[in-house]
């Protein structure tokens, strides 16, 4: 699978992976998670990797991004920051 692919960022979790290739996929660019555990369940990183020819489009949307991993989290949780009282 790694022909044509390079590792973009590693991610602690594969909820914070999958919300990344959500953003890449959402503008045009190739992407898929690769769990580094040797087998489901056990959570050791996941690569988000991308077709190579899109790899500077992707780090480029990640310069101009940089959400954290808890918001990454928060994102892919859906949830939602306290009503501010005014």
């Amino acid at each position: 699978m790694r022909d044509g692919w390079v590792v973009l960022r590693v991610c602690t979790d594969s909820i914070a992976a999958d919300v990344l290739v959500g953003l890449l996929k959402s503008e045009a660019i190739p992407a898929v998670a690769h769990n580094l555990a040797p087998f489901p369940g056990l959570e050791q990183g996941t690569e988000v990797l991308v077709a190579r020819e899109h790899l500077w489009r992707a780090q480029r949307l990640l310069a101009e991004q940089q959400p954290t991993e808890a918001e990454l989290t928060e994102l892919a949780l859906a949830t939602l920051p306290e009503p501010v009282e005014r």
